[in-house]
């Protein structure tokens, strides 16, 4: 533990037909324990993830709404946030920050819109990359190259946050990739980046907490906690 700013740390809980899709220490898959187990190892802000909405195959409305509302700690929701039914739906369950599915890059408008209706410190988007490519979670279609797509879009330095992923290492814990946060944090800057994607070991948290001056001051975890790569306790240590 060093002096400096902290990482802030954002256990996920993926929910698909109502279910945690994974668990903490072979517990119940019940979505709301599972978070709530989160938050009794430490965790002061969660990001709960519809798999169903994403993939286009239903959501879970309903339930996000109630653990929104039950849980003690502020919420970052995401999946399949596309459109602006879905986006006001998110926002009406008084969740404290929206991620907005990578697909919104490619509606210029629809983006302005919502970040004037919702705010830019509520709105997060989501830039999900592979080997340069802006890409749509969930499809083959490439939006185009990072810093084309990212430099067309000057409302993306209006929000306080852009979560950026490398889709080809969601979930295999491959190692996070410093230079792709590092460069889409001076590419959306003042905005900050939330990294997602790779993380496998502590040095990858330690590696990411020195970015923090860089612009990279938040980490989604999903893969490394559940697989016990670490604790969330130990993570927090090295992280503050």
């Amino acid at each position: 533990m060093t002096a400096g700013a902290a990482l802030r740390l954002l256990p996920a809980v993926d929910i698909a037909g109502g279910r945690a899709d994974q668990v903490v220490d072979a517990g119940p898959d019940d979505p709301y324990e599972v978070a709530s187990r989160w938050v009794e190892h430490g965790a002061d802000h969660l990001h709960l993830v519809d798999l169903d909405r994403a993939f286009g195959r239903g959501d879970n409305a309903r339930l996000l709404s109630t653990l929104v509302e039950r849980l003690p700690v502020p919420v970052q929701l995401s999946g399949g946030l596309a459109d602006e039914a879905a986006i006001d739906w998110a926002a009406s369950t008084g969740a404290r920050r929206l991620v907005l599915a990578s697909s919104v890059l490619a509606d210029a408008d629809l983006l302005e819109r919502v970040v004037s209706r919702h705010g830019g410190d509520r709105v997060v988007v989501a830039v999900d990359v592979r080997a340069g490519q802006v890409v749509s979670r969930g499809t083959t279609l490439s939006l185009g190259p990072l810093t084309d797509v990212v430099g067309s879009l000057p409302v993306l330095r209006e929000v306080a946050h852009v979560l950026v992923a490398d889709a080809s290492r969601d979930g295999t814990r491959s190692g996070a990739d410093l230079d792709l946060f590092t460069a889409v944090a001076g590419l959306v800057a003042p905005a900050r980046v939330v990294a997602s994607g790779g993380v496998a070991t502590l040095d990858d948290l330690r590696a990411l907490r020195a970015l923090v001056p860089a612009g990279v001051t938040e980490v989604v975890l999903g893969a490394a906690l559940y697989h016990h790569a670490f604790t969330l306790g130990e993570a927090l240590e090295v992280c503050r």
